[in-house]
């Protein structure tokens, strides 16, 4: 008996067809404008001609401006075992991609490494020890190593935030607060265009540092320092001029308010807090499209409910709201087009937690614990979470 293979159909029109799709860049760079990043990521393997192609930064940029990511995770770990190896995760889609967080380089494996921003796809790092600077795109897991920093005798710390954003520029800011003295401070910018540090600006401001530089959070082309029981600071990054910016205030004055959450999703500002010690009420403050608008209230969440599933008998409510839990982001899906009900992330010990914002349901997340989270302080400044966002940027 012979067996036969079933014949190859082949059609003039096919045959065009894929000899012009072959043939047309600018068709093919169409084509690729509408996958999924990881499709492309996958693709750069096809053939040289395509790895160019979706490595080219202009590439790379309109990919990003064509279909702007959403962050498909949180990385989280605690600031006190900052340099521990690996991070916990908690999923805010229910495929995530595997989180490719590898060596920076050879001499610098990841158990070595802090992630200290993140900013729409980019991280921003720093080597234990060598106090070298990166800036990592763990997606097509290529980075920069920053110039070193000149250290000036008189300086006693400095704080490194990151500035990016595709819809604005390809390219990234680095901006080093050098504190000089307990009132004064030194502002550098590294830029990637240029790809060398210089000098921006100086000021002072004393009750900034109960917080620290650490906590800056970037958003609508500026940068903005968190002040206890005061205002921001903020720096226009266009006009490199540092300004002030008032934050939310009660009718009834401080009292135990408790600030929980300082950050941005999807190019809005939020601030939240608890409200006093016998609440467990949390208020959800906005920033307007411009910060002279200034803040209004967006939601008020209780979590009386949560307190109860997650009760701590040695300390009441008080430490199930203000101590127990970490909020580590808001999302809002309806700013990129979404209906789902924006709701708060929380984080408690081993548990990551979805609570609605306007309906007050709540849920489990799914959450890869590796046991860095568990029985440790909450708050502002005390749990390190970024997100991870897919990204094709160039670094």
């Amino acid at each position: 008996m012979h067996s036969s293979k079933a014949p190859k159909i082949t059609t003039p029109f096919s045959s065009a067809a894929a000899k012009s799709l072959a043939d047309d860049d600018d068709l093919l760079l169409e084509i690729l404008l509408r996958l999924p990043i990881r499709s492309l990521i996958r693709f750069k393997s096809v053939s040289k001609r395509w790895l160019s192609l979706i490595s080219d930064p202009t590439f790379c940029h309109r990919r990003m401006t064509f279909q702007p990511s959403t962050p498909s995770g949180i990385l989280c770990r605690p600031h006190s075992h900052r340099f521990s190896p690996g991070f916990d995760f908690v999923y805010l889609h229910p495929n995530p991609p595997r989180v490719p967080l590898e060596s920076l380089e050879p001499s610098v494996p990841k158990r070595r490494f802090v992630i200290l921003k993140s900013c729409n796809g980019l991280l921003l790092c720093r080597s234990y020890r060598k106090n070298d600077y990166y800036v990592y795109n763990p997606t097509t897991k290529q980075y920069k190593k920053l110039p070193k920093l000149q250290m000036n005798k008189n300086s006693t710390s400095i704080y490194l935030n990151l500035a990016y954003d595709p819809l604005r520029s390809s390219n990234y800011k680095v901006v080093c607060v050098r504190v000089l003295d307990s009132t004064n401070f030194q502002i550098k910018i590294y830029s990637s265009d240029s790809g060398f540090w210089r000098f921006c600006c100086e000021g002072s401001s004393k009750a900034l540092f109960i917080l620290g530089f650490s906590c800056g959070v970037y958003w609508n082309g500026a940068l903005y320092w968190l002040r206890y029981l005061e205002n921001c600071i903020c720096l226009d990054l266009c006009q490199e001029k540092l300004h002030r910016l008032a934050i939310p205030r009660a009718s009834d004055g401080w009292g135990d308010r408790t600030i929980k959450y300082f950050g941005n999703w999807c190019g809005r500002l939020y601030w939240i807090e608890g409200v006093d010690s016998q609440s467990t009420e949390m208020i959800v403050y906005e920033m307007g499209d411009d910060r002279g608008c200034g803040w209004s209230v967006r939601y008020r969440v209780d979590l009386q409910r949560v307190c109860s599933l997650f009760p701590d008998p040695s300390s009441g409510v008080r430490a199930a709201l203000n101590s127990k839990f970490s909020v580590l982001a808001i999302v809002d899906q309806s700013e990129v087009g979404e209906e789902e009900e924006p709701y708060i992330v929380l984080l408690s010990g081993g548990n990551a937690i979805r609570v609605n914002v306007m309906s007050g349901r709540f849920e489990r997340m799914e959450y890869l614990n590796n046991g860095r989270t568990a029985n440790t302080p909450h708050g502002v400044g005390l749990i390190d979470a970024h997100f991870y966002i897919q990204s094709l940027a160039c670094v």
